[in-house]
């Protein structure tokens, strides 16, 4: 997950510019090879195939950092493992539940989302300890970081080979509208990532404007979102000369906070609201955007200020669980059986849309005119999809569990 910042900055000597770009470009990347892999599993009803693919061509694809010593070069070397991997997405969950009971579907979605989480946490572990016994390597121990990555697609490759079994049932993903995933950690790519995650038109049935606002939100949400976390490892290398075991350890404590904070973001959505636990944490990070905005006007090149930032990047882990699962939460509430599958896509779809454009431009921002700016400019677009949310007032879910308890 840090890696792209470590690599442009430290390693290639670049700057925030090609840290953004570079992230828009290879999460675009994802959005055709995801599509593809999805129609060729569905045309030939095989999936373990798919996940070899992705596995093994993870482990071939991240090697190519050997020979990478230019941007167009990295740029180059993620396309081509975005397309690859991407083999492995779209039917990794489908492969999960043809194996699987009906009954156990929601229980095991848990679960994959639970496991998704525990590796993230573990895989950033390992980069800080890598990075703390780092004895020698200097600059390049962030291209081995790679390989080791690249390692572990290998070993996943080789599991899958052999305990991996084919499923026992061929499922449809059209049917499969009633389950989704939620994205315990926040992620730098955002795009359609499991079997739910794909809008389909439903014959007579349009999706409702008050959801398409909300929609729209969600897009702008994300496009300032992006626009504070891209530059934010940057500033810090920059500025108060953050080491790679710095930024590993920021983004580690980003996961655990969110991976923790999730299943209690869950209980207290329900007794205060979707839409107003959304608007309280919305508010929270508006008010964060702004603070850091002010203090880095006043950079000052110590441990604390270094330890605040990193602290800070921890906090905004928690406060996603509450957001993420807000905005889930209500789209699925309020939107009617038939189209809620197309709905969660079109969600997961403007989350992707909104990624490329907050990466893309933010990098230009923090560069021409400043990390400050940058910041506060974030906290601008996101405190205006707040006010969407405000004068539309969408119907929360404290309303419509009181309207259905009403009507049975």
């Amino acid at each position: 997950m840090p890696l792209i910042p470590l690599f442009i900055v430290v390693y290639l000597h670049s700057n925030v510019v090609f840290v953004g770009l570079v992230t828009s470009i290879s999460s675009m990347a994802s959005v055709p090879a995801l599509i593809m892999w999805g129609d060729l599993s569905d045309k030939f009803k095989k999936r373990k195939i798919f996940i070899l693919i992705g596995f093994f061509g993870s482990f071939l694809s991240l090697l190519i950092v050997f020979m990478v010593k230019s941007i167009p070069e990295y740029v180059l070397m993620l396309v081509i493992f975005q397309l690859i991997a991407m083999a492995s997405v779209p039917v990794s969950t489908l492969l999960i539940l043809e194996n699987s009971e009906k009954s156990l579907w929601s229980k095991i979605m848990a679960r994959f989302n639970s496991y998704s989480a525990v590796g993230t946490v573990i895989g950033l572990g390992i980069g800080v300890f890598v990075l703390f016994y780092d004895t020698g390597f200097g600059t390049s121990i962030i291209k081995y970081l790679y390989v080791i990555a690249a390692f572990a697609y290998l070993i996943s490759g080789i599991v899958s080979l052999f305990f991996l079994k084919e499923g026992k049932t061929n499922l449809k993903r059209e049917r499969l509208w009633y389950l989704y995933t939620v994205r315990v950690i926040e992620r730098i790519r955002y795009f359609p990532t499991h079997i739910l995650h794909i809008p389909e038109r439903s014959a007579g049935y349009k999706v409702p404007r008050f959801l398409k606002n909300y929609l729209i939100t969600a897009l702008i949400f994300m496009i300032g979102f992006q626009m504070f976390f891209i530059p934010y490892p940057v500033f810090m290398i920059r500025e108060f000369n953050a080491t790679n075991a710095d930024v590993y350890i920021m983004y580690l404590l980003n996961s655990l906070m969110s991976a923790s904070t999730y299943i209690p973001a869950s209980r207290y959505i329900n007794y205060v609201g979707s839409n107003k636990m959304l608007s309280y944490s919305v508010l929270i990070r508006i008010f964060i955007f702004i603070l850091m905005g002010i203090v880095s006007f006043f950079v000052i090149n110590s441990i604390l200020y270094l330890a605040l930032f990193i602290l800070v990047y921890g906090i905004m882990g928690g406060i996603w669980s509450f957001i993420g699962l807000s905005e889930v939460t209500s789209i699925s509430n309020m939107s009617d059986p038939v189209i809620r599958g197309r709905v969660i896509g079109l969600y997961n779809s403007f989350n992707g849309i909104g990624q490329i454009i907050g990466s893309g431009i933010s990098g230009f921002i923090a560069f021409d005119i400043g990390y400050p700016a940058d910041f506060f400019i974030a906290a601008i677009i996101v405190t205006s999809g707040l006010l969407i949310i405000k004068k539309t007032k969408p119907p929360d879910t404290e309303i419509i569990s009181r309207k259905k308890t009403l009507q049975v």
